[in-house]
């Protein structure tokens, strides 16, 4: 039992929601390289690491609410961390319990440079909004405070976005 509230409590930990007004990246919008002649149609650009971690922030904090893990799973692909935490996902909807948060709120996000393998490293600083959570059906509500997080995420470059391939917690 105490290793699932462990694994329950750092999934928790991970949800999401932005805060674009207090964060040194601008907010992800979609955007469109233009024709290059007229019959042809626009293309999608490249997805930078500060729109792909937004981006895994919202879909995070979908998850835990709605508990289809799909998209996070894709996002993850190769991350032992996340796949722990979706794995926990399933295990509570599937036994009829449920998470209820607004997630994180973003404070900052840093990126490096991408090395010779493509990767990049992101320091994410968020605030983790009060959680609220019950493992199975007819179980007892528990309740997580929230509170300030530092995140070191190793995004792995993949055509035109990224993966999330390692989730490291700072220490405080």
């Amino acid at each position: 039992m105490k290793r699932l509230l462990a694994a329950l409590a750092c999934a928790l930990v991970l949800t999401a929601c932005s805060d674009d007004s207090s964060s040194t990246a601008d907010p992800p919008t979609p955007t469109t390289s233009a024709p290059s002649d007229p019959t042809s149609s626009p293309t999608e650009e490249a997805e930078s690491p500060e729109e792909f971690v937004r981006r895994w922030v919202d879909v995070d904090r979908e998850m835990q609410n709605s508990g289809d893990t799909r998209e996070y799973r894709r996002m993850t692909k190769g991350c032992e961390a996340c796949k722990g935490v979706a794995d926990q996902v399933d295990d509570i909807y599937r036994a009829g319990g449920y998470v209820k948060t607004d997630g994180l709120q973003v404070k900052k996000i840093r990126a490096g440079d991408a090395d010779s393998n493509g990767e990049v490293e992101v320091q994410l600083d968020v605030e983790s909004s009060p959680t609220e959570y019950v493992e199975s059906a007819g179980g007892e509500i528990q309740k997580l405070p929230g509170g300030p997080v530092s995140y070191l995420l190793t995004l792995h470059q993949s055509t035109n976005s990224w993966l999330l391939v390692l989730l490291e917690r700072l220490a405080a």
